[in-house]
């Protein structure tokens, strides 16, 4: 019974497999002949070759190409700069902040097991400064030894009369004209075992940080006006850099594994605008310093990270335009009358146009404060990878530094 069902397919497959035989040799049989296809006049047309029409001119292309970039050279470069800048700033935002941003929210100093404080912050500044005081209060709240140094005798009048608060530490470096014997008691202080309260146990302090905080007040006005009085406190600001950098405490860095880092304001000093040269020359000095001295001490491992600020707001409330306008209005005004009637008579009214279109980028409403600040500070401290030797902050601090390094002077002449 179960033969029959599989005879019949066999037999069918068989009819069929016949039946499509058939039909392709009756197919073969009916096509032309091949010699007669070969002398047809549809395949002697289709076989003569036609004349290739002439390959392009690369020399006129290119020619073309160079005039039409020629007559748009300024729109090209204009592209190329914002795309290379929209680039650069996806990049670092996205590699370079990222292990920055991925920390926690509530940024505190791990204490030893016995809950004592053991890393020292160093913050090089004059407590004069509202940043430097904001800055010092900070790292105290966040569990830091701050030390604060005074640099002058200003700054030690202002301590006496103005307590900041009692648990931030000072570094005098006004006690001698020599700072090599402030920076040996202090390396010996972080060298002395400390015992925090009866019964604990002794430890040693960590330098976790050295910071230079910036100065952010400079006179006003034409180069020929300002005084020399003023011309040499700047000088002397500037040495002060030098005279700490040279005085032992890079020792003490190099022995304590530290990172140094130095905080420039970058917008004025990008742009070179004019009536503000003593902050353009200070500024840019300490830019080509903490540049040249990461390189000298990134073969020794310490890290030295400048952070470049934009426009900060170091207040809790915000300036609307028209009020900030009014405030730098009087200001200038002040400014003027101050001068000589020569003075006002020669730059007057070029100073007070230029300074009233020298408002920078976001500067009313758009201005960051300062608890982004003390989390970026707080994690190029604790960062176990290598930091970046240049950190934007503040507004317009990366637009501005940027446009200054790519754009050519007579754009800037236009900015600024």
């Amino acid at each position: 019974m179960v033969a029959e069902p599989v005879q019949a397919t066999v037999e069918t497959l068989r009819s069929a497999y016949l039946r499509v035989s058939d039909f392709l040799v009756s197919s073969l049989d009916q096509l032309p002949d091949p010699t007669s296809i070969k002398n047809s006049r549809l395949f002697q047309y289709l076989s003569t070759t036609t004349q290739q029409p002439p390959g392009p001119n690369i020399l006129a292309n290119h020619t073309s190409l160079k005039q039409k970039y020629n007559d748009h050279k300024y729109e090209i470069l204009s592209v190329l700069t914002v795309g290379l800048g929209v680039a650069g700033y996806y990049y670092y935002q996205k590699r370079l902040l990222a292990p920055y941003r991925n920390k926690q929210n509530k940024r505190r100093v791990p204490k030893l097991a016995n809950g004592a404080r053991r890393d020292v912050v160093l913050v090089v500044g004059s407590p004069t400064e509202p940043l430097t005081r904001l800055l010092a209060i900070d790292f105290e709240k966040r569990g830091f030894i701050v030390y604060l140094t005074i640099l002058d005798d200003k700054d030690f009048k202002y301590i006496q009369s103005n307590g900041i608060t009692d648990d931030i530490n000072y570094l005098n470096l006004n006690e001698s004209d020599n700072y090599d014997v402030a920076f040996r008691k202090f390396s010996h202080l972080l060298n002395v075992k400390v015992v925090p309260f009866q019964g604990a146990e002794s430890h040693v302090l960590k330098l976790s940080a050295v910071v230079f905080t910036p100065n952010l007040y400079f006179p006003l006005g034409p180069i020929e006006n300002i005084p020399m009085s003023s011309w040499a406190k700047l000088q002397d600001k500037l040495g002060v850099y030098f005279r700490i950098i040279g005085s032992g405490l890079l020792d003490i860095v190099r022995d304590q594994h530290s990172k140094v880092i130095g905080i420039v304001p970058t917008i004025v000093s990008s742009l070179q605008m004019p009536y503000h040269a003593p902050e353009t020359i200070l500024q840019n000095s300490l830019k080509s310093l903490f540049a040249i001295l990461a390189k000298e001490l990134s073969p020794q491992g310490i890290s030295v990270t400048q952070i470049r600020l934009g426009n900060l707001n170091l207040s809790n409330t915000r300036v609307l335009p028209a009020s900030r306008a009014t405030r730098v209005s009087n200001i200038v005004e002040a400014e003027v009358r101050s001068w000589s009637e020569e003075m006002r008579s020669v730059y007057g009214n070029d100073f007070q146009k230029a300074q009233a279109r020298s408002s920078p980028i976001g500067s009313s409403l758009k201005t960051k404060g300062l608890r982004d600040l003390h989390h970026l500070l707080f994690d190029l401290i604790f960062s176990r990878s290598r930091n970046p030797l240049v950190v934007y902050y503040g507004t317009g601090a990366r637009a501005y530094d940027r446009i200054a390094s790519f754009l050519p002077v007579s754009f800037l002449e236009l900015i600024s």
